[in-house]
């Protein structure tokens, strides 16, 4: 009876040991699309303001684009700018210097701005969809 006891727990051990040292193989993770860094906002001239980045794809993509909304102090959308900027085919390792500009002049003064990165065409105001965000508050 003791050999028999010892016997499953022995057992029960190996197997807990086992299966604690072999993976499951759905740990893998993905390294994100794209790369950006030096997210700027603000105000230009004549009522623009300017959206600029530093974006470096981590793979061949087809398409990239920008799009921003602004919020003014209540939390309201002042304006959404789709298609601010955008780029065709952008290559893995490229740099590349986003600038998107728009009007806000007589829409009110913004006191942040979210920007979204989508990697498919006009992406009709989904979100959920981007595949990079960012949000600047102004001062």
């Amino acid at each position: 009876m003791k050999k028999l006891l010892m016997g499953g727990i022995f057992l029960i051990l190996a197997v807990v040991l086992v299966s604690g040292c072999t993976s499951s193989g759905n740990n893998t993770q993905t390294a994100a699309p794209i790369n950006v860094t030096n997210v700027t906002a603000g105000p230009g001239e004549f009522g623009m303001y300017t959206v600029t980045a530093a974006i470096t794809p981590n793979e061949n993509l087809d398409y990239l684009e920008m799009v921003a909304i602004w919020y003014d102090s209540s939390n309201a959308v002042i304006q959404t700018s789709s298609l601010l900027w955008n780029v065709n085919n952008p290559q893995a390792g490229q740099v590349y210097k986003a600038k998107g500009e728009d009007s806000l002049y007589q829409k009110g003064t913004p006191t942040r701005v979210e920007i979204y990165i989508f990697d498919s065409v006009f992406s009709g105001g989904d979100t959920s969809k981007a595949i990079y965000h960012h949000t600047v508050t102004f001062k």
